[in-house]
């Protein structure tokens, strides 16, 4: 199922295409996946207010390829029920560990993806964060060809093309790193 993309990045800003309205990354209704899980978390009230769903590695992956289904079932359904109110989610991927080596690099991104299939349908989901690890990783060489942050959108591209990528704003900086030549067409967010 081809999804045409709803939004796109316009100077690391978010803009939906249909009508070039801007949403704002800045002031976010941050969720985790256990309150999107328990349906517990809020749907938000003002239209263009856009949620960040976090999504920790270990609660999708229990075991080397075996993943939480029951879990993301749970977060389709809050995603659905945001789709229904017409309102917007991105995924901002959480490891819990350093990633720095590529088998655990693969096995998260794996498990991202893994995540991506099983909400594909929710036309909710804008796309993902960049790992605040891959990116770290990456360090002063930006978001390059070679880089961890590349391969994870490279892989989520292979079935879900439409997606927009976000990425941490502080910690852009903190790195000092400009996301329009590190990466074009990122959006910045803060949490």
């Amino acid at each position: 199922m081809k999804q045409n993309p709803l939004f796109r990045s316009e100077k690391n800003s978010l803009v939906r295409i249909e009508d070039n309205l801007a949403f704002s990354t800045s002031e976010l209704n941050a969720v985790s996946l256990e309150k999107a899980a328990s349906g517990t978390a809020e749907i938000p009230s003002g239209k263009n207010t856009v949620t960040a769903v976090t999504v920790p590695w270990h609660s999708v992956e229990l075991e080397p390829g075996a993943y939480n289904e029951e879990i993301l079932a749970a977060l389709r359904t809050y995603l659905k029920k945001l789709e229904e109110n017409g309102r917007f989610a991105f995924i901002v991927p959480e490891a819990e560990e350093s990633l720095s080596d590529a088998d655990s690099a693969g096995s998260f991104i794996s498990a991202m993806v893994h995540t991506a299939r099983r909400v594909k349908d929710c036309e909710s989901v804008i796309g993902f964060a960049l790992p605040e690890q891959f990116i770290r990783n990456d360090g002063s060489a930006g978001i390059s060809a070679d880089g961890y942050s590349r391969w994870f959108v490279n892989e989520m591209n292979v079935k879900h093309s439409h997606y927009v990528y976000f990425a941490d704003g502080a910690l852009m900086e903190q790195l000092h790193l400009d996301a329009e030549s590190s990466f074009n067409g990122l959006v910045l967010y803060r949490m």
